[in-house]
């Protein structure tokens, strides 16, 4: 198993480092000390030199030299011989060059360590601050976004009141007015109609299927508490190839939809409307040949039970 402590690149980058340390350790033990300064210490001014040139690392580190990397890159074993006789110049070269770093850090030992220090701080307090901001952005965004959920919980909940008490009312004959988003025809008397509480039932023929059109629907949760549900209903035909659909569907939802009429252009022998809704309903369906289709919802495969039910 190899082990990174039996490279020989780590060794010599540590050897170039502990000696260049020494060295300039020495020389700046040599240097004059300014004007009113005490006299230097040999052996401490080595020990500094060490530690600057040990910290080396990090200061390329900071500033994203690649000179360790080429220091320790690996020639593959079918490199040819100009090849590896160009790598080892560059490496003869970079060793060179990270020696005299680090005998210059060595020299200037106080200097560098206090450099590379505030550097070092200066970095992590960056990165701490933009984690910090990371972490406030998300938490506004949290925050945002449930007070967005509470608003929409509200509102559909207001919404299904609105839904129960109509039908309540349709039941008593006493129909509370509902708020419109488009200006439409009266609705039909709830006496003629043989469901008050679903208006479209037994008005558009009471099949999905016919002429080759069929009425469809799909129905899913939008939430975990299946308060709403996404209604996607379809007219589509089941022989397009001998009998293409064009022309345009006229959907006839419950009334408590605004507008509960709305046309849908037929496109690619299909004509697709999604509403959200609370419970079941029957969807009454008119081509523009004439042609009545009629789904109750709560017929269509793969209901929700929770949707079948209201």
């Amino acid at each position: 198993m190899h082990s990174i402590l039996s490279s020989p690149d780590l060794w010599t980058i540590l050897g170039t480092m502990v000696l260049a340390g020494v060295i300039g350790g020495l020389v700046n033990g040599f240097l004059p000390t300014a004007q009113g300064e005490p006299p230097k210490i040999w052996w401490k001014c080595i020990l500094t030199g060490l530690g600057a040139s040990l910290i080396v690392p990090v200061f390329l580190f900071l500033t994203q030299s690649k000179i360790l990397d080429e220091l320790v890159r690996v020639l593959p074993e079918n490199a040819t011989a100009p090849t590896i006789a160009e790598a080892m110049g560059r490496k003869v070269q970079n060793y060179l060059v990270f020696f005299s770093f680090c005998t210059i850090a060595a020299i200037t030992s106080t200097r560098f360590i206090t450099t590379v220090s505030d550097r070092l701080l200066s970095e992590l307090k960056k990165e701490v601050d933009a984690t910090k901001q990371a972490v406030r952005e998300t938490d506004q965004k949290v925050e945002e976004t449930q007070q967005k959920a509470i608003g929409n919980r509200a509102t559909l909940q207001a919404v299904k009141k609105k839904i129960q008490e109509n039908s309540i009312a349709r039941k008593t004959g006493t129909a509370l007015p509902i708020t419109r988003e488009a200006t439409r025809g009266p609705s039909p008397d709830t006496s003629a109609l043989l469901h008050p509480d679903d208006p479209q039932k037994g008005r558009w023929g009471g099949k999905p299927t016919v002429n080759f059109r069929q009425l469809q629907a799909t129905v899913t949760a939008i939430d975990d508490d299946e308060d709403w549900f996404n209604v996607r209903m379809e007219v589509v035909s089941t022989d397009p190839q001998n009998h293409p659909f064009t022309g345009s569907v006229t959907f006839h939802l419950h009334d408590t939809f605004t507008p509960d009429t709305v046309s849908v252009p037929v496109v690619n022998n299909r004509a697709v409307l999604e509403k959200i809704a609370w419970g079941a309903f029957t969807v009454g369906a008119e081509t523009s040949d004439g042609t009545q289709l009629e789904l109750d919802l709560s017929d269509a495969p793969d209901v929700p039970l929770s949707f079948r039910n209201r």
